[in-house]
């Protein structure tokens, strides 16, 4: 809402044209501490759980290893 009260001459845009930076910067400090770090996580790790699913072992990052039905 406030990139949109700052920029009332862009009328309807799409969320990849908004200003992340000026974004950001209005959540910052509701955000709190905010880190990159690496990590070894893959969508595989932990599953399948209780119910069989179909996932692809061999490329963690497929697309249905992260869809959530």
């Amino acid at each position: 809402m406030v990139w949109a009260i700052e920029n009332p001459r862009a009328g309807v845009v799409d969320a990849d044209e908004i200003g992340w930076r000026r974004v950001l910067e209005v959540q910052r400090p509701y955000l709190g501490p905010v880190i990159g770090t690496y990590t070894d996580w893959t969508p595989l790790s932990g599953r399948p759980g209780l119910f069989p699913e179909d996932i692809d072992a061999e490329d963690p990052w497929q697309f249905r290893n992260v869809l959530v039905r």
